[in-house]
């Protein structure tokens, strides 16, 4: 679907020489960052005891482009001054994998001038959905919050595409996948050819379950996750939890499939979807984190799937 956008740049030639900072240890960061290779850094937000979104921090010789802008504000500061310690470059581009607010808190602190991308429909949905009354609940969390929150401003993307978009920045490139609405109602994987690290949006998570909504079709989840794994990334980073590797794809289509089966058995046996959601019973998978609220209300979209044809 769509075509394809290129966008390239060349800083180096407006300001001459380009001077990166110093090659550095993760824990030159801060405590919430891991080194993925050179350049290449991801942020798993620890403002809460809950908080689990990724934030990527990618350095070229023509400024740093950001997956994602941190879970809070608190979080989302802190990427500011890690990006601030590997570089003297400016944040040139933001690629959202999501529109929900965990992943893009941050933006005013950069945007502009950096240029904010994600999938088609992903402003609209960030602007009907942005709720003023959760600012000011997170003001009131605590006085570090309250800080953290200034100057915030709800900033949507500039840049929306459709099907894939690539992005040239100095020696790196970005290939932006659309997947659809398969966690929120616009989502981009971003893959990194020469280097094989894939920025794997929220499809898929690994050792804990996603609420499935009602705009997301199991099927179309399925697909991108094979999509994705078909690239044979060597680290796969999730939009919530720790970097890992292609098994995150053969863990979770495995759980939607044995969602569907178990489902489907209990509708041949009559049962209405209230009582499905009541007996569901998948011990390999309820001691995982959300597992306990989370399965019941993917049911409704294992019934989905099953009465449009789809049968694992």
């Amino acid at each position: 679907k769509g075509g394809t956008v290129k966008i390239r740049l060349s800083f180096a030639a407006l300001c001459g020489a380009v001077l990166l900072g110093p090659s550095m240890y993760a824990q030159d960061l801060g405590p919430h960052f891991t080194k993925i290779q050179d350049g290449i850094y991801v942020q798993t937000a620890k403002s809460t005891p809950q908080a689990n979104s990724n934030s990527g921090i990618v350095v070229t010789s023509e400024g740093v482009v950001l997956i994602d802008t941190g879970q809070t504000a608190i979080d989302s500061r802190e990427v500011a001054a890690a990006v601030k310690k590997l570089t003297s470059q400016p944040v040139r581009f933001i690629i959202d994998t999501e529109t929900h607010p965990d992943h893009s808190y941050g933006h005013f602190l950069f945007s502009p001038p950096a240029v904010i991308i994600n999938a088609e429909g992903a402003g609209d949905e960030m602007r009907s959905s942005f709720n003023p009354k959760r600012m000011t609940d997170l003001e009131n969390q605590s006085p570090e919050m309250r800080e953290a929150l200034q100057g915030f401003r709800l900033i949507t993307p500039q840049i929306e595409y459709k099907g894939k978009m690539t992005l040239h920045v100095g020696e790196r490139t970005f290939e932006l996948l659309d997947l659809g609405t398969t966690h929120s109602l616009a989502n981009t994987a971003v893959w990194l050819p020469k280097e094989r690290v894939l920025f794997a949006a929220s499809v898929a998570v690994e050792d804990q379950i996603n609420t499935i909504r009602p705009h997301t079709n199991i099927p179309d989840m399925i697909a991108m996750m094979k999509m994705m794994k078909d690239l044979n990334a060597e680290v796969v980073i999730p939009g919530h939890g720790a970097p890992t590797t292609n098994k995150m794809f053969d863990f979770y289509t495995g759980f939607l499939e044995a969602l569907v089966r178990q489902v489907g058995k209990m509708m041949d046996e009559g049962k209405s979807v209230d009582q499905i959601k009541a007996e569901i019973n998948m011990p390999e998978y309820e001691n995982l984190q959300g597992a306990k609220e989370r399965i019941p209300i993917d049911v409704d979209a294992a019934v989905r799937a099953i009465k449009s044809g789809y049968r694992p």
